[in-house]
């Protein structure tokens, strides 16, 4: 929060009509090394240099700025080129050119070097990953051992031949996958008029294969023998917008299901002013005590910068707010610091954000915050999370909680390393997989690679919709995966509120 805080105010600096968002991303691609600074995925030279004299200015430093600093002591500070015996590296697919040099640098004069890794499966490309990182590495060392890992003891033949197709219209030559498991369930393809309607039916699925959850699923038909229980079962999206919709169907039938992601709402003011107000106490962070300041206080930027600078001198928050005095916006801050510091660190995040929301205010996305803190034990490892953690680490529940668990909602990056028996690929629709944007280029061959490994987070059952119209991907896969109509379902019109009285 306080690097977007950063970003929002280079972005007025430098006159940057692009989002503080877009700011962040083209900043970090800058410091990786993939763009430069006045290219258009970078943004203005201008708002990447006001970004970086802002994080001087309060000592900050990003995630890209300390590997910057470890591959520089590596590569020109005089230190022993020689840092690890071994090295063994995962994923290396997700790196991009920073970290490579970083890997090598790492490994100089070292005796082994092993990394682990599927080019199919590299989908950070925004982040600057290169699923060529494999042959650029058997370039720099023709003599490494390649060991290829051929049995799948994950899924089922039937969903692996359905990956296999699909993967196979990428470069790369013929893949070899040999299925550890028994022959199971056909692949199921589904196709619905429009996106309500594909999560309607999506619900009414999940009810039939849980055994049902209402009358109408209980005693329509169709109910399975063996019921799967709810933490069996996985929806994953292109994007988390597409989400939305199946979350209010699984809500509407009582489903519980549990979200994960970075969702729209950690941008809301309101969730980034109460974030900033506990990491300023916690942490001791002077752009989380300006942002909190503007944001939770209505102080003016200047004087909430002002401030900041005193507040860094100060020996810890709580002193800082015993001498803050009784006037303006630094006094009210006090004396909800008076009251918060001394529980910040003994009580569950939920019920701090309750006291927050109980003097503040509450809004739906301070409501999704506090659904997300459910998770959370401390408040210190909370913020650690929402500041760095991946998008499968970030949950939130909604609905009903039952014994047997929840529906996981994520988007398809999110869900990478996961796997479920049960997996629901919905909106692989045309223009949301391969996902086009008016002002991005597409990556055809990186979106495969993105559905690749939706196909194969499942195990045993997989069912893939779409509203509209199939994807160009859904065509490719193999002529023994079952499709099927989804009928139209109407949307409830609103209620309206009648009149006590008739008109005079």
């Amino acid at each position: 929060q306080e690097a977007l805080s950063l970003a929002e105010e280079a972005c007025a600096a430098a006159n940057y009509t692009g989002s503080p968002l877009r700011l962040l991303e083209g900043v970090s691609r800058i410091k990786n090394g993939a763009a430069a600074p006045d290219t258009p995925g970078g943004g203005p030279a201008a708002a990447y240099d006001a970004y970086c004299r802002l994080q001087r200015r309060f000592g900050a430093r990003d995630y890209d700025d300390l590997l910057l600093d470890v591959l520089h002591r590596m590569e020109e500070g005089g230190r022993s080129p020689v840092a690890f015996s071994h090295l063994l590296v995962d994923e290396f697919q997700d790196i991009n050119d920073l970290q490579y040099r970083l890997i090598r640098a790492w490994s100089r004069g070292g005796e082994s070097l092993f990394v682990i890794g599927d080019p199919d499966q590299s989908i950070y490309g925004f982040r600057g990953a290169d699923a060529d990182c494999f042959a650029r590495l058997l370039g720099q060392k023709p003599d490494a051992q390649v060991m290829r890992l051929t049995r799948n003891y994950r899924s089922t033949p039937q969903i692996l031949a359905a990956a296999l197709q699909a993967i196979s219209a990428n470069p790369g030559g013929q893949r070899e996958l040999c299925a550890a498991r028994p022959d199971g369930e056909a692949v199921r393809a589904l196709l619905a008029p429009d996106a309500f309607s594909e999560g309607v039916f999506i619900a009414k699925e999940i009810g039939r294969m849980t055994g049902g959850m209402d009358m109408l699923a209980a005693h329509g038909g169709g109910v399975r023998e063996t019921a799967r229980a709810f933490a069996e079962i996985a929806v994953l999206c292109r994007t988390r917008r597409q989400l939305e919709t199946i979350e209010a169907c699984l809500r509407h039938d009582d489903i519980p299901c549990v979200i994960a992601g970075r969702g729209d709402f950690l941008q809301d003011d309101a969730v980034r002013a109460a974030q900033a107000f506990f990491a300023s106490l916690l942490e001791k962070d002077a752009a989380a005590f300006s942002l909190v300041l503007r944001l939770g206080y209505d102080c003016p930027a200047e004087e909430a910068e002002a401030a900041a600078r005193a507040y860094a001198e100060a020996p810890s928050p709580l002193a800082f707010a015993q001498d803050a005095g009784d006037l303006g916006t630094t006094a009210l801050w006090a004396r909800d610091a008076r009251d918060f510091v001394p529980r910040a660190e003994k009580e569950k995040p939920r019920k701090l954000l309750e006291g927050w929301c109980a003097a503040h205010g509450k809004n739906p996305a301070l409501e999704k915050l506090l659904a997300a803190a459910a998770f959370a034990q401390d408040m210190s490892s909370f913020l650690n999370l929402l500041a760095t953690g991946e998008e499968a680490d970030i949950r939130r529940a909604a609905g009903k909680s039952y014994a047997s668990g929840a529906v996981r909602l994520m988007t398809l990056h999110g869900a990478k390393g996961l796997e479920f028996p049960v997996v629901f690929l919905a909106g692989v629709s045309e223009g949301a997989l391969p996902l086009e944007r008016e002002d991005e280029p597409c990556d055809v061959e990186e979106e495969r690679r993105l559905f690749f490994v939706g196909l194969t987070r499942a195990r045993e059952e997989l069912i893939l919709t779409a509203a509209g119209a199939y994807s160009p991907f859904v065509q490719e896969l193999p002529g023994d995966v079952r499709r099927a109509s989804i009928p139209a379902r109407l949307r409830a019109p609103a209620a309206e509120q009648l009149s006590l009285f008739d008109e005079l």
